[in-house]
């Protein structure tokens, strides 16, 4: 009886082995498969989002989330926060523009850049030079940047920041911007793989990120 007893404890002891193994096996393959942030130290998410309120316009800037619609760039920000825990800054511009008219947007957008406009924004931050990592998100406005964009990079200090860039558009991609950022933000490291989202595949924006993420370095 005694044999037999051991025998079913060397057993017991033998299988419990394999059993915590494989758990801990498990536990390593969902820590790898979670994204990586890119870079030690503090992030932050600035971006700039104008979503329309109107018809075709609306449809083609915003997203449905949870019941609301918020506009593209917003809602891609909001997933890289999920995934890397930032703070997170919104530009708001202190002038009021027409998001209920179409056309009077495109109008003002159109005259800032002849005007190489540089829009008021309402809020600072104070401590930019406590971040290591920006990623920086806006729409694509006239194949450029949104003027206001050209505020907030000339007002703050990227020199020495690592700099992640996300956008949204309409079908004219990245439109140069990357070239526009590389030559203002002098003394930043600018990833060149930055991440376009097309607005018609905004569904896909989830699994677009987390792509991203675990790929830039």
């Amino acid at each position: 009886m005694s044999k037999i007893i051991n025998k079913f404890l060397l057993i017991t002891f033998a299988l419990s082995i394999v059993f915590i193994c494989a758990c801990s096996n498990q536990q390593n393959l969902a820590n790898n498969s979670s994204p990586n942030k890119p870079n030690n130290g503090k992030n932050l998410i600035v971006y700039f989002s104008l979503p329309e309120n109107n018809g075709e316009a609306k449809e083609n800037s915003t997203i449905k989330v949870d019941g609301s619609d918020i506009g593209n760039t917003e809602y891609v920000a909001n997933l890289i926060n999920e995934k890397i825990g930032a703070d997170v800054f919104r530009i708001i511009p202190v002038k009021n523009y027409d998001i209920n008219n179409h056309e009077n947007l495109v109008n003002d957008a159109r005259k800032e850049q002849r005007e190489n406009a540089r829009p008021e924004i309402k809020d600072s931050i104070t401590n930019f030079d406590d971040y290591d990592n920006i990623y920086l998100g806006y729409p694509i406005w006239w194949s450029d940047l949104p003027m206001i964009l050209y505020t907030f990079i000339e007002n703050n200090n990227f020199s020495g920041k690592n700099v992640y860039v996300f956008s949204t558009h309409g079908g004219s991609g990245l439109a140069g911007t990357m070239n526009t950022l590389k030559n203002k933000l002098v003394g930043a490291n600018i990833n060149s793989n930055a991440l376009s989202i097309y607005r018609d595949n905004m569904e896909t924006a989830p699994a677009e990120v987390e792509k991203w993420l675990n790929t830039i370095k």
